[in-house]
């Protein structure tokens, strides 16, 4: 028999994966922004929900079937503060916000090696407004960043798995999955992972990727 699940509710149940080394953990820094394309791990623990971003680091499955697009991250995923505070402290702008703060993992001899993994909401099929986006642009995102007549987001635009930065999809056509401007990108990547219905024009483009006035577009996620 099948019993029928709430896909939005049941999509709040996921959990970002165990992450390993230490790099920016402990004090803040992201190991995942909202909006990123992720994809469910093989190899989760008690065969769970577990996901990771899809991109092109050395932990991912070598196996490009394993790492099929799931959905995008709904929330920033931190690590907590616990080289500088104490385990578990939260900063007041946290307070209110939909940040996601993994806590440390320690060895045997309690050095922290690591996050553990953390509740995360994925939004999936279905349609959404968002604001975490971008198409192709000149410049640098953030600061001065141009997109061309004709480059805006438009009805019908297929979005693709992005570069590893904040913002995931692209509707450059032409390059698919090719995010020009950081140098950060995905090669040869096509698999469309949404569709752009209610789009934005170029002008609202440009201030959404330089941050200084957030234009949501409506999509029809195909993951």
């Amino acid at each position: 028999m099948f019993i029928p699940r709430h896909p939005v509710i049941e999509n709040q149940f996921c959990e970002f994966t165990v992450q390993s080394g230490t790099g920016s953990a402990g004090v803040g820094g992201v190991i995942c922004y909202a909006g990123a394309v992720v994809y469910l791990r093989s190899d989760a623990p008690n065969e769970d929900a577990v996901v990771s971003r899809y991109d092109l680091s050395s932990n991912e499955p070598t196996t490009a079937s394993e790492r099929i697009p799931f959905g995008f991250s709904m929330q920033k995923v931190k690590t907590g503060y616990h080289q500088v505070h104490p385990t578990g402290f939260f900063m007041p702008g946290d307070l209110g916000s939909s940040d996601v703060i993994a806590q440390p993992t320690y060895d045997t001899n309690g050095n922290i090696i690591g996050t553990l993994a953390a509740p995360l909401g994925v939004a999936h099929l279905g349609i959404w407004d968002t604001v975490h986006y971008t198409c192709q642009f000149t410049g640098t995102a953030g600061v001065n960043a141009s997109v061309a007549s004709g480059a805006q987001m438009k009805p019908g635009d297929m979005l693709y798995v992005g570069a590893n930065c904040a913002s995931r999809v692209t509707n450059d056509s032409t390059n698919a999955g090719d995010d020009v401007y950081d140098g950060n990108k995905l090669t040869n990547i096509t698999t469309i992972v949404g569709r752009v219905v209610v789009g934005a024009s170029a002008a609202k483009c440009v201030t959404n990727i330089n941050n200084t006035a957030l234009y949501p577009i409506r999509i029809k996620l195909l993951v």
